[in-house]
């Protein structure tokens, strides 16, 4: 019963992750590490989002769309203490579009889209029957385009653009005096000196001109590699199909060349003065996978990942605000898998990540929290599985906002993914 799981159920539970947690996409486990030698997998999936919305202006967002996501594994043994895994994955991604007319909407234009690769060699040391670990080294590529459009980020950008010319003025500040903030007014014609307000207004006003006839923001991050390591330890009674096993992925530094294009300009390596690398990190998790038999034939599975997205920090010389802006994730499922004969087993599972809260969050993830069910099939023969697994997932309502104030809503969406396995031991 110890090799009853069934991995496509697992996979389509990464259904609309992209949207709830972040930007995760396969996360990032390291079951293969427990597969039979000689053991090689490759998974399939394809998520299909609709993530809807509106804002102020009556303008209709249908901003996700369809991705693929696919992985390969192969795990074998050194010795009967030592075996170990090679792990080939997308672990992030991102794929958004607002397509509405960017001069008649809050968000229209704004696009993003993020790649990822990742290869990491897993070792595995057995203590004693029971007890292991493991630690992992590998390689993660990251890509990205972002376009930042509408009459939202015109005006936070042209807001923040013209705070930058007054020493000590935040922006933010700024702009609740420009939306008839009487006391944020009254702090700056004080201290600056009256009608400071009104002329800085008439700046903003012919920044936001600037912005809406050059076609909006846009950056470029060339692909950058870095490595990537990871540990782990786990608890297994076989006898009864029973493991624990908890897995640590450090954050790795990347460096990028990065260029940009703002009010008509293109800043990069040739612009005198422009800095065109930028250092970021793809983030630090926490994976713990739990699994038993609770009767002959019958398998309870459960995990839990946490990602702390919050230190992931896009920051452009030339923007200077946060591109990435999310909060950590956290994910939890819980399952049953029942096999019925020899060749065919079930399973259903239930994934959770609550909501956080936020008033607003970023409109390049413009839900909060989920709630999922998937089931999942897996057939053998002989030393051939293949699996298959669907998944429903509900999105969390949010409302997308920039600079803190609120640009469109996002009501009533969903997620469907599908996900196959093919996997066979030599």
């Amino acid at each position: 019963m110890k090799n009853m799981f069934v991995g496509a159920s697992v996979l389509a539970l990464t259904t609309g992750t992209a949207f709830a947690a972040g930007l995760d996409r396969s996360g990032q486990s390291v079951s293969s590490i427990f597969a039979e030698d000689g053991t090689a997998a490759l998974t399939f999936g394809l998520v299909t989002p609709s993530v809807t919305g509106t804002d102020a202006a009556g303008a209709r967002y249908d901003v996700a769309k369809r991705y693929s996501q696919t992985g390969l594994t192969f795990t074998n043994s050194v010795n009967e203490r030592f075996n170990w895994s090679i792990i080939a994955d997308k672990p992030y991604g991102v794929d958004v579009d607002y397509n509405a007319d960017p001069l008649t909407s809050a968000l229209g234009g704004t696009k993003a889209d993020l790649n990822s690769n990742a290869l990491t060699i897993v070792g595995r040391y057995k203590i004693t029957d029971r007890i292991s670990v493991f630690g992992g080294i590998g390689a993660q590529s990251i890509d990205a385009d972002v376009s930042l459009n509408g009459q939202s980020y015109a005006g936070a950008i042209a807001t923040a653009g013209v705070a930058a010319t007054v020493p000590g003025l935040d922006p933010s500040v700024l702009g609740a005096a420009l939306q008839g903030d009487v006391a944020a007014a009254t702090l700056i014609d004080t201290t600056y000196g009256a009608g400071t307000t009104a002329a800085l207004g008439g700046a903003v006003a012919g920044a936001v001109g600037g912005f809406n006839a050059t076609g909006g923001y846009a950056f470029r991050m060339k692909e950058s590699t870095s490595p990537n390591y990871l540990i782990g330890a786990a608890y297994e009674i076989p006898d009864i199909a029973l493991r624990i096993a908890g897995t640590y992925r450090f954050e790795s530094k990347h460096s990028a060349t990065i260029s940009e294009d703002l009010l008509g300009m293109t800043y990069d390596s040739s612009t005198p003065g422009y800095d065109d690398e930028i250092d970021y990190v793809s983030p630090q998790s926490f994976n713990l996978e739990f699994q038993t038999g609770i009767a002959p034939g019958t398998l309870v599975t459960a995990s839990y990942r946490w990602t702390e997205f919050s230190a992931v920090d896009i920051i452009p010389s030339r923007l200077g605000s946060d591109l990435v802006n999310l909060g950590d994730a956290h994910r939890y499922t819980l399952g049953v898998a029942k096999r019925f004969n020899d060749r065919f087993a079930g399973s259903v599972t239930l994934s959770y990540e609550p909501a956080t809260g936020d008033k607003t969050v970023s409109p390049l993830g413009p839900t909060d929290g989920l709630k999922g069910i998937s089931f999942g099939g897996q057939f053998t023969d002989g030393p051939i599985k293949i699996s298959g697994g669907i998944n429903y997932s509900w999105l969390g309502d949010a409302d997308a906002g920039v600079a803190g104030i609120k640009a469109a809503e996002f009501r009533d969406n969903h997620a469907v993914g599908i996900g196959f396995k093919a996997e066979m031991t030599f």
